[in-house]
């Protein structure tokens, strides 16, 4: 199968979904679309407030004043139920 019939192939299972899918399946599929045809994001730029900030940051991060986490760690923080 060649990419033009794998494109077409997607395109067609993604029809049925659309056309069997519940309210919820059709906004989180109409969210992600949107998502990704808006192109304000790509336009976005960091204010001299911003960059001060993210430097600040790796300074502390670079001097080991502030600490990091791993992936499990922060996956564990994130699902922690209090």
């Amino acid at each position: 199968m060649n990419i033009n019939m794998q494109t077409i192939h997607i395109r067609e299972k993604l029809h049925q979904y659309i056309d069997n899918s519940d309210e919820k399946l059709l906004k989180l599929m109409f969210a992600l679309a949107k998502e990704y045809n808006d192109e304000d994001d790509l336009d976005y730029e960091f204010t001299s407030e911003d960059i001060k900030v993210f430097d600040e940051r790796r300074k502390k991060r670079l001097n080991g004043e502030s600490k990091t986490h791993s992936w499990v760690e922060a996956k564990s923080m994130l699902t922690r139920k209090n």
